[in-house]
């Protein structure tokens, strides 16, 4: 199955099939297929160097698709870019952007709504997650739990 096509049920929220990622000759994930419904939790279980994080990745579009298809409510998503996919993906170590203060990494997936309404929800996004206030703190002088914090409500903010 090309990366393109999809054979995927539309009442299903998330469906994988056949995903692999490649990285040159090595298949870090190979043939996965996976329903996840709206609304569903889900946990990954493997041992190290499985595939869980490639295979989310790929998902999320931070990881090209070597072979197989991702849907969201049906709509094929592997060509969709990763900043329209709707998807967030939270990184053990929170991957926080340096060179951004914390309401500029929790905007950084809003670029589609207005600078005032931007500002409001990156406002509602650390009430949420007990940091409010911390707009213009830069991202080098939090704590560890503080920079999870903002990780989630960077991931959370655009309501994937």
């Amino acid at each position: 199955m090309s990366p393109e096509t999809s054979d995927t049920n539309a009442s299903v929220g998330l469906s994988v099939r056949g995903l692999a990622v490649a990285y040159g000759d090595l298949r870090a994930v190979d043939g996965v297929d996976l329903d996840v419904a709206a609304g569903e939790v889900v946990a990954l279980l493997g041992a190290s160097g499985s595939g869980k994080s490639s295979l989310l990745r790929a998902v999320a579009g931070l990881e090209d698709v070597a072979d197989g298809s991702v849907a969201w409510d049906g709509q094929g998503m592997v060509r969709v870019p990763v900043h329209k996919r709707g998807f967030g993906l939270m990184f053990q170590d929170g991957q926080l952007f340096e060179h951004r203060d914390v309401g500029g990494n929790i905007a950084y997936g809003l670029a589609g709504l207005s600078r005032a309404r931007r500002g409001e929800r990156v406002r509602e996004m650390l009430e949420l997650v007990g940091l409010p206030g911390f707009e213009r703190r830069r991202v080098t002088t939090l704590s560890g739990g503080q920079a999870q914090r903002v990780a989630l409500a960077r991931v959370l903010a655009p309501a994937p």
